[in-house]
């Protein structure tokens, strides 16, 4: 069984100190098998809020999976912004475009979908997902394979409009066939999962989707700061939405799918009682 600590969405800029600091203590006690983090660690890309990302994550646990987002790219710095998009981001926290890691139980690839040309939306580019075949066929059959992106592929339930990954459909007919069996991502500040299906119809793999809110940032969409908590073996995942109670980080809701020839379907959902400590924001992503 192995454990994954999804965190999204840190925001240095827009941070809520308090609750950044009892994530810290949080995640120290959960102590995963792997911590994920799937972009945005900074608002505006700027080398102070980079730095201040850079020593935070320094006091989580390790190993690491690091991938940009959206906010991660300068926005305001337009000659940096199309020429030189993600070197602070590879100064500060990590060189690596195509993080990994590799166990005898899961294999997790991370890939950026920031771009230049756009201020929130993202894309998987054709050199990409040839990467992605090539280091996913290599992994030995029965091995979770894991791919970790900044935008979702599917949108949220209460939002069927929502800024997903562009050509989400096209890239999911490539992932498929390699195998992988589990999405991670961020980008929205809501924390939801489901089979890629359920928005995909021409997707035939049973592929799961999990999407984290935003652990740090005031700047919510109407749910309180929270990460996911996923466990998992071959055939069973369990996703724990660990929330801000306003004191400490707490099981909010929790969520098991199994794999059942090859399909992952909802088995259980225990949902526990949690409000937002304060009031949300409205701002773009």
């Amino acid at each position: 069984m192995r454990t994954i600590a999804h965190v999204s969405d840190l925001h240095f800029g827009r941070l809520d100190a308090p609750v950044a600091e009892r994530l810290v203590e949080d995640l120290r006690q959960q102590t995963p098998s792997l911590l994920v983090v799937s972009g945005d660690f900074t608002q505006r890309a700027r080398r102070r809020q980079y730095a201040q990302a850079a020593a935070f994550l320094k006091r989580l646990p390790t190993p690491q999976i690091l991938v940009p987002g959206n906010h991660d790219v300068p926005m305001y710095d337009v000659i940096r912004r199309f020429l030189l998009p993600l070197q602070r981001y590879q100064a500060y926290i990590t060189p690596d475009l195509f993080p990994s890691y590799l166990d005898d139980e899961m294999f997790v690839l991370g890939i950026n979908t920031a771009r230049s040309f756009t201020q929130k939306s993202g894309w998987i580019t054709e050199d990409q997902l040839a990467i992605v075949e090539q280091k996913m066929q290599a992994q030995a059959p029965g091995s979770m394979r894991v791919l970790v992106t900044h935008h979702p592929f599917i949108p949220p339930p209460r939002d069927p409009h929502g800024d997903i990954l562009r050509g989400a459909a096209g890239a999911l007919a490539r992932l498929e066939q390699c195998g992988v069996d589990l999405l991670l991502a961020g980008h929205l500040h809501l924390a939801y999962h489901d089979d890629v299906r359920s928005r995909h119809k021409a997707t035939r793999r049973s592929i799961l989707s999990i999407q984290a809110g935003t652990a740090t940032s005031t700047r919510r969409r109407g749910e309180p700061n929270a990460y996911n908590w996923i466990t998992f073996s071959p055939d069973l995942v369990t996703v724990a939405v660990r929330a801000w109670d306003g004191r400490e980080f707490t099981e909010s809701l929790v969520t098991r799918y199994r794999r059942t020839d090859h399909i992952w379907s909802r088995e259980s959902q225990l949902p526990v009682d949690t409000t937002v400590p304060r009031s949300p924001e409205k701002n773009q992503n």
